[in-house]
């Protein structure tokens, strides 16, 4: 009879559902290969008795069965070693006890927990400044909320490792040693966080960049302008500018909207010392800050203008186009050269500005084959032409070929104040135009513009003319070409076994290499075409294959010294 009691008595409490529980089932964690289970021991008058046990699916349409018994009632973890091998299942458990209420044994079980696969809420940086002192890197935000938040993750994109720190748990963190000076470019950050089973939100989408300050002085104004790039983050509803003066503190200025990435600070004293830094709040929290880097110390003064600024050198460079090097004064200040070019009978036009340590132009625009003439505008710092130089202009050689010679004629080159020393003609020949490359000197005329050739064998014969300074420096005129012309064959029919197994254009004067040809079967498909057919054809089609015999049209253009001949035909392919 007293069995039955109790066993009654332990029935019924199975089915009390108001019971609190004395174990709480907290969660259940990937770990990897394995799955990690927690829980923990409320405090309450009942007493745990006996061991624990683990009941578990691995699908919500399976029963559940017992995983493991007898975990001693103080243990608070367990891991379900090689769950999750082969694969990741949708696990699922809950904890079988019994505890002792008074006089009562009562059967408890756990709340049943699946995988938690559940990220944290997002994290999002409240702002990034820098300390316009130090060079710091500070950080900000608001702490996260989420009931099993474990754990922030900072990252710093312009390090080669993007991690910056990891598990931290503070709302600010300083960057003292960042990977570039913020003098130098803008940096960008980004915060994610973790819960207690590492579960992580996803980074790179709210990522924060410092605000990057930059400024330049005009010592001839005495006006310094602010350049600096906008906060990467939120909007910004306004920019603040400060300013320190020589050994002075900084104060504020003035302010721009929050659009507005520039700001020139005008009529500052001479001889005097000025560094900066602007600071942003966020719209509709202006609270929310950040500050941008300190700039280098600016420094007035006067400056010394630009005089006896020189074009070097005009002349037709290894692209043969017009290359204009220009010589600048050591001892000037400038703030750009102007590029003119006279273009009669309009005015002067602006091609190119040389700017910083810029020397050099190709003048992609004008013809090596015509006269161009320069001249170079110099301003000063404060945007004033000063200098004026000298016009110079390119050489321009041209043929005329007669009975018994070629004759040569080319303007004087007129940029070195000192004059020509001498003029050197040289000479190539070939078969044709790019063939012609074998450049010799031919001789000198000295300080004439003209010379006469007699004409050689050769089909084709290219001349260049070089003046040379009294210091050896050479500016070379185009090159002139004189290519015999004639009449151009090609064989009707290519035997693929037999002797003639080759088709290719003969004549006095052509380049092959500047050739095309396009072959088409009786059907009108294209068979084989090329761009350079210095090597003939041998009968085979794009992919290497021997055509079938027949007749093929082709359409050819033929270089022949300065034009391009069309030839429309056919040829019969035999065995």
């Amino acid at each position: 009879m007293k069995n039955s009691v109790l066993l009654i008595t332990l029935l019924l409490c199975t089915i009390i559902t108001t019971q609190a529980q004395k174990i709480n089932f907290t969660r259940v964690c990937n770990g990897g290969n394995n799955n990690n289970l927690f829980w923990q021991i409320n405090s309450d008058p009942c007493t745990i008795i006996g061991t624990l046990k683990i009941e578990t699916r691995d699908a919500n349409t399976l029963p559940f069965y017992e995983l493991v018994s007898g975990i001693p009632s103080s243990n608070k973890t367990y891991t379900h070693v090689n769950a999750n091998v082969p694969t990741t299942k949708a696990w699922e458990y809950f904890i079988v006890y019994q505890k002792l209420c008074g006089i009562d044994t009562i059967l408890c079980y756990s709340d049943t927990l699946p995988i938690d696969d559940q990220k944290p809420d997002s994290t999002i940086l409240d702002s990034v400044s820098v300390d316009p002192i130090t060079d710091e890197i500070y950080l900000g935000w608001t702490s996260n909320k989420t009931p099993d938040f474990s754990s922030y993750y900072l990252y710093n994109y312009d390090r080669t490792d993007p991690r910056l720190i990891e598990n931290f748990r503070d709302t600010i963190y300083i960057d003292k040693n960042p990977p570039f000076s913020p003098k130098s470019r803008s940096l960008s950050y980004d915060i994610t966080s973790s819960d207690s089973c590492d579960n992580r939100r996803d980074y790179g989408k709210y990522k924060h960049q410092t605000i990057y300050l930059n400024a330049s002085i005009d010592t001839c104004l005495n006006s310094i302008t602010l350049n600096w790039t906008a906060y990467v983050g939120w909007q910004a509803s306004v920019y603040y500018i400060y300013r320190k003066t020589n050994s002075g503190s900084f104060v504020l200025i003035d302010s721009v909207s929050g659009s507005t990435l520039v700001y020139t600070d005008k009529n500052r004293p001479i001889n005097s010392t000025f560094e900066y830094f602007v600071r942003t709040q966020k719209v509709g929290y202006p609270k929310i800050t950040s500050t941008s880097n300190g700039t280098f110390i600016l420094k007035s003064g006067s400056s010394a203008n630009p005089t006896l600024t020189e074009i070097e050198l005009v002349t037709n460079n290894n692209n043969d186009k017009i290359e204009i090097s220009i010589k600048k004064n050591p001892l000037s200040y400038y703030q750009s050269i102007n590029l003119m070019k006279i273009q009669a009978p309009f005015s002067p036009v602006l091609i190119h500005t040389y700017v910083g340590s810029d020397i050099i132009f190709e003048d992609l625009s004008s013809l090596n084959t015509n006269r161009n003439e320069y001249f170079l505008l110099s301003k000063n710092v404060c945007g004033i032409i000063t200098d004026t130089s000298v016009k110079s202009g390119n050489m321009v050689l041209s043929l005329l070929p007669n009975t018994n010679d070629i004759s040569l004629s080319w303007n004087s080159y007129f940029t070195w104040n000192a004059g020509i020393k001498e003029y050197i003609i040289y000479r190539a020949t070939g078969n044709n135009i790019s063939e012609a490359t074998n450049y010799l000197a031919l001789g000198s005329p000295q300080n004439d513009t003209s010379l006469l050739d007699p004409k050689i064998s050769e089909s084709t014969v290219c001349y260049q003319v070089a003046a040379y300074s009294n210091n050896n420096i050479v500016s070379r005129s185009n090159k002139a070409c004189y290519v015999k012309t004639g009449k151009i064959y090609y064989p009707n029919a290519l035997t693929q076994s037999g002797a003639n197994k080759q088709f290719t254009f003969i004549g006095e004067g052509i380049d092959l290499a500047k050739s095309t040809i396009e072959i088409y079967n009786r059907w009108g498909q294209l068979e084989y075409n090329k761009e350079n057919i210095s090597e003939p054809w041998d009968g085979r089609n794009n992919s290497k294959d021997l055509v079938p015999v027949g007749v093929y049209f082709f359409i050819a253009h033929i270089n022949q010294g300065q034009q391009t001949i069309e030839i429309h035909g056919n040829i019969t392919v035999l065995n």
